[in-house]
């Protein structure tokens, strides 16, 4: 069985042509985000508003830190429940 693969911090937003890229540490592709300025296009081919497609790439980025304050929060309460019990 292969071995998960990492995908090191930071996650950074690289802006292609007509899409967003987002890229690990080592620059490796995690997601991408597709675009079209033409309204005619986005319509025929399902795609986003340059906008929307760098809001939710730049929200794509952001999974690792949002981990590691979930995981802080949730180890902060384990403390407190320990201590009060």
């Amino acid at each position: 069985m292969t071995e998960p693969r990492g995908f090191p911090t930071p996650w950074l937003v690289v802006e292609k042509a007509e899409s967003f890229c987002v890229e690990d540490a080592v620059g490796l592709a995690v997601a991408w985000t597709y675009f079209s300025d033409d309204a005619a296009a986005r319509a025929a081919r399902g795609l986003m508003t340059r906008d929307e497609a760098h809001r939710i790439a730049k929200a794509v980025a952001m999974i690792p830190e949002m981990r590691t304050i979930i995981r802080t929060l949730q180890d902060g309460l384990s403390e407190a429940e320990a201590s009060e019990g």
